[in-house]
């Protein structure tokens, strides 16, 4: 897929989360809360720096074991050909855009209604296209779980909003400037 049409479907779909978590905010009374800012800035980027280190654990070092092998695998045969021609402008607008729609959807207006849980268990599950790709909705999964966690003790979205859509930036460079020599 051409980059440009990947940001232009970023754009819509992330911008179709935001429609829906805004009204479902206004017409449930759920706060977006943005939390307090300087402790939110600090906590979002630490957050997307255990990310960064935990993905590029399972990329490069860790044991070639089931499960990391599949993660691997997802890595060379749909992310690495899917954005390694992305542009650096595109790629800040869909890792924004993911940032944004994202995390005011899940962690925003699902999380207060079923939780959690809940809300992290199907944001993994919306990241998987099918069979073989099992072990990267359990990573989104985790990843959700601890950014709703991050929401809750920030007293708001801003520290999500940061971790998802740094980690989203750097992850989308990694792959474009990986040869796939390692992985």
């Amino acid at each position: 897929m051409r980059p440009h049409r990947l940001t232009r479907l970023a754009i819509l779909g992330e911008g179709a989360l935001v429609v829906i978590a805004l009204t479902w905010a206004v017409l449930r009374g759920l706060p977006l809360e943005v939390g307090n800012i300087a402790p939110a800035v600090v906590l979002g980027f630490l957050t997307a720096a255990v990310f960064m280190l935990v993905n590029w654990y399972l990329l490069r070092l860790a044991p070639d074991v089931i499960g990391v092998r599949e993660f691997r695998g997802i890595y060379k045969t749909t992310l690495k050909p899917t954005f390694r021609k992305v542009k650096v402008f595109d790629i800040v607008v869909i890792s924004a855009a993911a940032g944004i729609g994202e995390e005011l959807f899940f962690r925003g207006v699902l999380q207060p209604e079923i939780g959690v849980l809940f809300a992290a268990l199907i944001f993994g599950l919306l990241h998987t296209g099918g069979r073989g790709t099992w072990i990267y909705g359990m990573w989104v999964a985790m990843m959700g779980a601890v950014l709703g966690v991050v929401t809750i003790v920030s007293g708001g979205l801003l520290a999500a909003i940061l971790a998802h859509t740094t980690y989203d930036a750097v992850a989308l460079f990694y792959i474009r400037s990986d040869d796939g020599e390692h992985v």
